[in-house]
């Protein structure tokens, strides 16, 4: 009868339900849980102690996701709810808290994992995989993430913003960051980045067994926290690679480095399409012309959608059209069935005009340098905020 009785209430649990600090922290994760397509997950909100009283209505979850904000003594807490629950509910816990302390006293207490807010969206589907059994926790706590960038069409910038979400990442976000710029016949990396030697791509590519020793030799080191793969551009005949190689590449740099960024030509050379398949996250750059949304459609149908927490972000770069493009942002986003969700400023002359002195100098184009950071914080999670206005801006439309 026992055995009964327990086989109905794990058909009866909800597989997930999450408890959160506030409204808009619910509809942050509800986003994030839709795009992982499971979109009936009850997102709530009241933190540790609404999660409490739910669990004392209701049957646990399988998965438990609650946050610890507000909470002055999380971990008795947490004992509390993890005692209410019982040994089939697995509790994930976030926070704002960067403690490697808490982490490990919630691991001892029985929490699944922690997630510091604001997570991404291929951090949330990795911790419920490890929830469910498909992903070790070890491989998962070591890994890296992988940024793919590929244009729609040339002369989209892509090059550019690779360049800048690396500068970025490694500069101001102070991560251990790889950038490989996979254009092997007309790459432009070492160009932007203010670099005359060769970058070792062609060299680990034709190697069967790479280890991270020889991949260490070959990097380029750009500063303290950036390192690059590139080839020097060749007109000749270029060797062919295999796929297992690039991905292999792929693989050992996510040992190596938080952030791992590849440049990719939208020419699709082989293990171009494999990369940006797997990729954490997918950036696409554009022009409003019919001819990208035609692009882009082709890319998201062969790429698939986000529900495997593999992010994706679709950046318009004013780059070619100062004024008017030929399409509309509403024309442009109905043909492509996809929203924008950055969009670069028209840098002018300012960004070339830097490269005549070295590097590429993003400071040169204040605009489009906020522009990427913007883009910086989707690419970390963090999402853009409506601009509170001030109480003396509300008084000055008063008077």
């Amino acid at each position: 009868m026992s055995d009964i009785t327990l086989t109905d209430g794990e058909a009866l649990a909800q597989p997930l339900v999450a408890f959160v600090h506030d409204a808009r922290e619910a509809a942050d994760v509800s986003d994030l849980l839709s795009r992982l397509n499971q979109h009936a997950v009850p997102v709530l909100s009241g933190g540790i102690a609404g999660a409490r009283q739910w669990c004392e209505l209701n049957l646990p979850p399988r998965i438990l996701l609650v946050d610890l904000d507000d909470t002055h003594w999380p971990l008795p807490a947490l004992e509390e709810l993890l005692g209410v629950c019982g040994p089939t509910t697995q509790v994930v816990a976030a926070g704002k808290a960067q403690d490697i302390g808490l982490y490990r006293a919630l691991l001892q207490i029985g929490v699944v994992d922690y997630l510091v807010k604001p997570f991404t969206l291929d951090l949330l589907a990795t911790t419920l995989a490890k929830c469910e059994g498909q992903q070790a926790g070890p491989e998962y706590a070591r890994m890296g993430r992988t940024i793919a960038v590929v244009s729609a069409s040339g002369g989209c910038g892509g090059s550019t913003v690779a360049m800048g979400l690396s500068r970025l990442l490694s500069a101001e976000r102070h991560l251990p960051v790889a950038l490989v710029d996979y254009d092997r016949r007309n790459g432009d990396q070492l160009l932007l980045q203010g670099q005359t030697e060769d970058g070792g791509l062609a060299a680990v590519l034709d190697t069967q067994e790479l280890d991270t020793r020889l991949l260490q030799r070959a990097l380029l080191r750009v500063d303290t926290r950036l390192h690059m793969l590139a080839q020097k551009p060749e007109l000749g005949e270029i060797s062919p690679v295999d796929v297992d190689n690039v991905l292999n590449l792929g693989g050992v740099l996510c040992r190596m480095f938080n952030q791992v960024i590849w440049d990719l030509p939208n020419s699709y050379p082989t293990g171009a399409l494999e990369v940006l398949s797997f990729a954490d996250l997918r950036i696409i750059v554009t022009e409003l012309t019919l001819q990208d949304a035609r692009n882009v459609r082709r890319i998201l149908h062969e790429i698939g959608d986000e529900s495997e927490g593999q992010r994706l972000l679709l950046v318009h770069n004013q780059s070619r059209f100062a004024n008017a493009a030929p399409l509309t942002r509403d024309q442009f986003e109905q043909f492509t069935g996809r929203k924008i969700d950055v969009v670069l400023p028209h840098a002018g002359h300012a960004l070339a005009h830097s490269l005549t002195l070295g590097a590429l100098n993003l400071t040169a184009a204040p605009a489009f340098l906020q522009g990427l950071r913007q883009l910086v914080d989707l690419a970390c999670g963090v999402r853009a905020r409506p601009a509170e206005k001030r109480w003396f801006t509300r008084w000055l439309k008063r008077a």
